[in-house]
């Protein structure tokens, strides 16, 4: 499969954001996050003739379970359900790390859908504490990698 990952802007995330992470909203405009558009903030995709197919968003976040002074936090990524399996979630994973690596950033950590956690412990995210409930999505486990 014949895929580009890079950056793009807040619009090209928000149809795969809608079908896979928050069909319970109104419509795809509605999936906006309030850091979308902060200047730290950055989104990375992954683009197949295109179809934006992966989805991924970094912010500028500290979390306060975590000692470590730089850290990003990923949100709202996704791939869709046609190329899962196919490598594109990892192949995100890499582009980001690779991306917070140049940017000094030391640690980077989710809210991780339960069902994903094997998806990133496969790429070294360790899980921190106990699961917990997001509400309208589901149970979720915080997880991080340190870079």
């Amino acid at each position: 499969m014949d895929y580009r990952i890079g950056q793009v802007n807040t619009d090209a995330i928000k149809a795969l954001r809608y079908e896979v992470l928050w069909p319970h909203l109104e419509n795809e405009a509605a999936c906006t996050i309030q850091p979308d558009n902060e200047i730290t903030t950055f989104h990375i995709a992954a683009t197949l003739q295109e179809n934006v197919i992966g989805v991924s968003t970094l912010i500028v976040d500290v979390n306060e379970k975590f000692k470590t002074k730089n850290q990003y936090r990923l949100r709202a990524m996704a791939t869709s359900p046609k190329v899962r399996g196919a490598g594109v979630g990892a192949a995100l994973i890499n582009e980001i790390k690779s991306e917070l690596k140049r940017k000094n950033v030391e640690l980077l950590w989710c809210d991780a859908r339960l069902t994903a956690t094997g998806f990133y412990e496969k790429l070294g995210f360790k899980v921190k504490g106990k699961v917990y409930e997001v509400p309208n999505i589901g149970p979720h486990k915080l997880m991080f990698i340190e870079l």
